[in-house]
């Protein structure tokens, strides 16, 4: 069931919230991973939400991500997930050393919000989770808001339906020279088509729609799955937010989408939506200040990056009326033209 913030607040782990959904140490108490864990990175690392001053971290304790519970692999326990963050990939030099707790509630993800960092320079970092280390990741810090900028490189990514096609882009993404990367949304489909990639194998457990936390989660970890998705993240700092596919296609606001099932009612589909706002909070870097609250999702917020560029991610879907006239297609008929 997708986490409410009262059930946050009540839930108190380490007495915090923050230390609840991984954002920062906050207590001296630690949580041993278990020896059996395996490779817990399977899902990779990334970071986002660039500052002048800092950047979110991101990673999931995942050694099995496709388990069919949803759960990747992990038991109830807490697992207390170190950091570093380094000026150089050697990391003999150290800026910030951290930890922060990853939880069964989110999934055993973590989103440290790193501060204190130098303006406009490329920084790298790694987690370790018990004996394991997770690959190294790059990310970079924005200009100082207004401060005299020359160049600013970045990439925008969308629509990235595993079941149409191979991650190949990703792979000549990785190798830019860019210093931020956008997604505009469609990070998972939550259908099961077997289009583009025909002959692939399709587990039991990602048969059908995701319609609850599960669904949703294993569509995050087959997607991240990904060797190509996984470089691109390691290799800059990313902003993301939403279309319609992280939840159902075409929904609208309180509207559901073009289908039929039962999910249409507006109790279930409440459900739903706290469900997949859930799931992409669990694998995105994002700030706490993203933390669902039930069906609802804080989405719209804003970057600068010196006078050069100022981004504003929009959430085009929970403030919408629905689409008119059949989605757009009728052209007769349809008063709401």
């Amino acid at each position: 069931m997708p986490l409410s913030r009262r059930q946050l607040l009540r839930t108190g782990v380490t007495g915090s919230i923050a230390a609840l959904v991984g954002v920062s140490a906050v207590s001296s108490a630690r949580f041993a991973a278990p020896r059996w864990l395996g490779e817990p990175f399977s899902l990779g690392v990334a970071s986002g939400e660039p500052t002048s001053d800092g950047v979110v971290l991101w990673t999931r304790l995942a050694p099995d991500p496709l388990a069919p519970d949803g759960y990747g692999g992990m038991t109830v326990d807490a697992v207390t997930v170190d950091y570093e963050v380094a000026e150089d990939e050697q990391f003999t030099k150290v800026v910030v050393r951290g930890s922060a707790l990853a939880t069964r509630a989110l999934g055993h993800s973590v989103h440290p919000e790193v501060a204190g960092l130098a303006p406009d320079r490329w920084y790298y970092y790694r987690f370790r989770a018990g004996s394991a280390i997770s690959p190294i990741g790059r990310t970079r810090t924005a200009p100082p808001p207004h401060s005299p900028t020359e160049r600013l490189r970045f990439a925008f990514a969308s629509c990235q339906s595993w079941s149409s096609g191979y991650y190949t882009a990703y792979e000549h993404l990785s190798a830019e020279d860019l210093d931020l990367v956008v997604h505009l949304g469609d990070y998972i489909y939550e259908t099961s088509w077997i289009l583009a990639r025909r002959g692939a194998h399709m587990p039991p457990q990602l048969a059908g729609e995701a319609v609850d936390l599960t669904g949703y989660r294993l569509r995050y970890a087959q997607a991240k799955g990904e060797a190509p998705l996984q470089a691109a993240h390691a290799a800059f700092p990313w902003l993301v937010t939403l279309d319609d596919h992280e939840l159902d296609n075409n929904w609208a606001g309180d509207s559901p989408g073009l289908g039929l099932d039962v999910y249409r009612l507006p109790p279930l589909f409440r459900r739903r939506k706290a469900a997949a706002f859930q799931a992409m909070y669990e694998h995105q870097p994002m700030r706490l200040a993203q933390l669902p609250a039930g069906p609802s999702m804080h989405l719209h917020r804003r970057y600068r990056f010196g006078d050069l560029a100022e981004f504003t991610m929009i959430d085009t879907r929970q403030y919408r009326t629905p689409q008119a006239c059949g989605d757009g297609s009728a052209v007769i008929g349809c008063a709401d033209r």
